[in-house]
This record gives structure tokens, C-alpha cells and sequence, in this order.
């Protein structure tokens, strides 16, 4: 006797995603903007969770529906930035953040759950890749700056 076949449809429309994947591009840049604000010229650690900092915490708990409000993944990740930063979280930082969630909640709308993870995964390394572009740069600055500035 064989097993039944099961096909699996999710329900909505079908979603653009060249266009939500501009809009994740977007959302990529303003968290590595923030991550510039959170991070202190002395790079202590480049292990992946390190580098992404609160972002990796806001992907997690979002990719988990952990918290759905605006406020309460704000708050989060304000805590945990003040808790794991040298520096405070500034307002400029908190407008970014805003901005960045409310675009991703907005996206999040938009989805399937099945694509919303996978875009979560997609924005997770993008933001690695945008930081680990600048820390590359500040270290070439900062030897360029030893080295006499040839």
C-alpha cells in the first residue's frame, strides 16, 4: 500500500518579492546603520552574533513571534543595547530602529509565513555582510593610519 501524497498550499495571493526584496534592502541598511552607533572603534569579538549585536536579537525573536507590537521590540532590543553597549542608545539610533520595524512589521504583513522566515534569513546575512564591509574598512583605515598613510 503507498502513502497518500500531501501537497501543502498556503493561502493569500501570490507576493512580489523583487519588490519586498528591495524593501528588505532597505530595512538592511538602516539596521547596519544603526549597528554603526552600537559598536565602539575597538572591535572585541568578530564571531557573527557578536557583530550583529541587538539586530540578531530583533531577526530571532521576530522570525519566533515572540513579541508583535512595535513597542515591545523596541523596548527589547533598547534594553538590550543598553545593557551590552558601551554607549547608550541615542535617539537618532531609536529613529532608525523605528523606522526599521515598522517596515519590517509592514513586510511582515504582506507575507506567508514560510517566505517571512526565509526573508528573515536573507536580511540576517545582509546586515552580517554590510558590517563586516565596514569593520573591514575601518581596519584598512587604521593601517593605512600606522603604516604612514601612503
Amino acid at each position: 500500500m503507498s502513502r497518500p501524497l500531501v501537497r501543502m498550499i498556503e493561502k493569500g495571493e501570490g507576493v512580489d518579492l523583487a519588490s519586498i526584496r528591495g524593501e528588505i534592502k532597505n530595512v538592511a541598511d538602516m539596521l547596519a546603520e544603526y549597528l554603526n552607533n552600537y559598536y565602539w572603534p575597538e572591535q572585541t569579538s568578530y564571531a557573527k552574533h557578536s557583530i550583529m549585536g541587538p539586530v540578531g536579537k530583533l531577526i530571532g525573536v521576530m522570525e519566533s513571534g515572540r513579541f508583535e507590537s512595535k513597542e515591545a521590540l523596541i523596548g527589547f532590543i533598547i534594553n538590550i543595547h543598553n545593557n551590552t553597549s558601551r554607549v547608550k542608545i541615542s535617539k537618532e539610533a531609536i529613529d532608525i530602529l523605528e523606522r526599521a520595524v515598522d517596515k519590517l512589521l509592514e513586510i511582515r504583513s504582506k507575507t506567508t509565513t514560510r517566505v517571512w522566515v526565509r526573508l528573515l534569513r536573507e536580511l540576517d546575512y545582509a546586515v552580517y555582510k554590510y558590517k563586516m564591509k565596514r569593520i573591514v574598512e575601518l581596519a584598512a583605515q587604521k593601517a593605512k593610519s600606522k603604516s604612514g598613510g601612503e
